[in-house]
């Protein structure tokens, strides 16, 4: 048996900027960080239902005259989407089964930061995925593949480690499982949209 996760972020795990100028005290500082994750046994099935719907947006002359929407390329992204896209995706997940959802909300208190991870973006990372797949129920004998949406180019090393040893402590506690781990485009992967648009909604 296989089973597939993709896990997504909202907001920004920075406690920092250049030269170690803390960031908690900027006024626009977001106190929290999100964390989703979607599970699911039917890859195909969950894919293709948000391609389909995405199609049927491409192909609506309404919808399709939004200048977002008329772009190369363009995906489902809820934070960039026209308000019309963000009610009629909501529309369609209201009905779309097939897949769980999961979340943690980590909140950035500083002490905490430098405490409890060292002042280590890395081992925060690592406390709240191990946390977020702590809320499905991983099994020994399933294979499990699971994606992560790239993030900017200055963070996706960190959160591709954090993630890695986070799956294999998993691993470890439950005797073992065998799985793959991905950092993947959101652009190529329908189905990071769904956790994109959940923690939206969130």
């Amino acid at each position: 048996m296989e089973k597939y996760i993709f896990i997504d972020e909202s907001g920004s795990p920075q406690f920092y900027a250049k030269r170690s100028r803390p960031l908690w005290m900027a006024p626009d500082f977001v106190p929290i960080i999100c964390l989703g994750m979607v599970s699911t046994g039917n890859r195909v099935q969950l894919r293709e239902s948000v391609l389909a719907f995405q199609h049927r947006v491409l192909n609506d002359t309404l919808l399709n005259s939004i200048y977002s929407v008329a772009q190369p390329g363009w995906h489902l992204h809820a934070r960039s989407d026209h308000s019309d896209i963000n009610l009629k995706m909501v529309e369609f997940l209201r009905q779309l089964e097939g897949f769980r959802f999961s979340a943690v909300i980590g909140r950035k208190i500083p002490e905490v930061f430098i405490n409890k991870h060292n002042g280590n973006a890395t081992e925060f990372y690592f406390d709240l995925i191990h946390k977020l797949l702590e809320l499905d129920d991983l099994q020994p004998f399933c294979r499990y593949r699971l994606y992560l949406s790239q993030r900017h180019s200055n963070t996706v090393q960190r959160f591709a480690g954090a993630f890695e040893k986070a799956v294999k402590a998993k691993s470890l506690e439950i005797g073992g499982m065998p799985y793959s781990c991905s950092v993947v485009r959101s652009g190529d992967f329908p189905e990071l949209s769904v956790v994109d648009y959940m923690l939206w909604a969130l």
